[in-house]
């Protein structure tokens, strides 16, 4: 699941304003923030940029369905969903690469009364926020979607959640970076943030050192894993499989979200996802994975048992004990700052998490709440 993009050598004689460590969405979005305003930036990724979570994940933009409405972390995510609106044609004029956003919404199916009693309530809260928001009824639903699985009642619709390609999101994003001046370096893992006298000053990997005033760790479910940091980052990874089939045909396009599953179309394609396991760095797909995947979706739309499997994958997801990125700068070491534990928000969140990095960094503050994505919200307290 990984992409190429052009790149400069990096080089090691010379100081960076920033190195942004990782290549996902998030740290292209970050290095693209950055290089945009004119600064010297480094991206340092430990295989290809995109390669992991972000490479792995189906792309949606779905923050009503994904996020509950007395989430304090909804806002951000509400934000984040309509910054792509700006941010796709920006792409699309400096890159030429097409990033696949599509809208039409996004439903989550209730398959009982207590589930419909539950989103019926998600509709009238979210509403009460200004969202748009709608409950379909089994009929109304089955209009929307002709194929419909029997056991559906009905379901919660967000007209306003969108999908994106988040492969050729993560491309076209570096792609711009690199237009700007950023240096993107692959296969190229740091192993340690170099700190002196509560400074960062430098970062280290296999090749030797990178002099810099400002490190960005975004390195997904690897950042804990860096020496140097001041404080234990509490991101595991968990491990979503996916399975790809052909789109039903004669089916309308739409994301769908059920018990733990969803469905996703992707051009001809459906992307079927995804379990949440505690599996260490284990990539592997397996029979029990893709069973609660299949029998999920299946559940939804019945047609797709009789499509043809594509092509399956699992990748790590970086996740928080509470399901919120960390984001903004060590209180502790002057220029560490950092954008990770997105979990299953990457794709959502990485373009706003740069930006906001970009603006703590250079200004001093954001437009955005932040608070619940607090660098220190994990800290022991003695």
């Amino acid at each position: 699941m990984g992409l190429r993009v052009s790149r400069k050598q990096a080089e090691m004689s010379t100081s960076y304003d920033c190195i942004v460590i990782g290549g996902g969405i998030v740290g292209a979005a970050t290095a693209r923030a950055l290089a945009g305003r004119g600064r010297r930036v480094l991206v340092l990724d430990r295989a290809m940029p995109g390669g992991e979570a972000s490479g792995a994940s189906a792309g949606m933009l779905t923050p009503q369905v994904e996020v509950q409405a007395d989430d304090p972390i909804l806002p951000l995510a509400i934000a984040a969903r309509e910054r792509y609106a700006e941010l796709v044609p920006e792409l699309d004029r400096r890159t030429g690469v097409n990033v696949g956003w599509a809208g039409g919404g996004s439903v989550q199916v209730a398959f009982d009364a207590e589930e419909a009693a539950q989103l019926e309530a998600q509709v009238g809260a979210q509403r009460a926020l200004g969202l748009k928001a709608e409950w379909l009824g089994r009929a109304e639903l089955a209009r929307r979607h002709p194929g419909i699985g029997p056991a559906v009642l009905g379901a919660l619709f967000a007209p306003d959640d969108a999908r994106v390609n988040n492969v050729t999101l993560t491309a076209a994003l570096l792609a711009d970076a690199v237009r700007s001046g950023a240096e993107v370096a692959d296969h190229e893992e740091v192993t340690e943030i170099v700190v002196d006298s509560a400074r960062v000053t430098a970062v280290k990997t296999a090749r030797g050192r990178y002099a810099t005033a400002n490190a960005v760790v975004a390195a997904g479910a690897w950042s804990p894993a860096l020496r140097g940091l001041p404080r234990a980052l509490p991101i595991e990874p968990v491990r979503g499989q996916i399975a790809v089939v052909t789109w039903p045909r004669g089916e309308p396009a739409g994301v769908l979200f059920g018990r733990h599953t969803y469905i996703v179309p992707r051009g001809e394609e459906a992307i079927l996802g995804s379990t949440m396991e505690k599996a260490g760095f284990a990539k592997d797909t397996t029979a029990g994975g893709m069973a609660t995947i299949f029998t999920g979706t299946i559940a939804m739309l019945p047609s797709l048992a009789e499509q043809r499997i594509l092509r399956t994958w699992a990748g790590l997801r970086p996740l928080t004990p509470d399901g919120c990125p960390m984001i903004g700068p060590d209180p502790d070491v002057a220029g560490l700052w950092y954008a990770t534990g997105h979990g299953r928000k990457g794709v959502l969140l990485g373009p706003l998490t740069g930006e906001i990095v970009r603006d703590l960094m250079l200004d001093g503050k954001t437009a955005w709440d932040i608070s619940p994505c607090s660098v220190t919200r994990f800290d022991k307290r003695t």
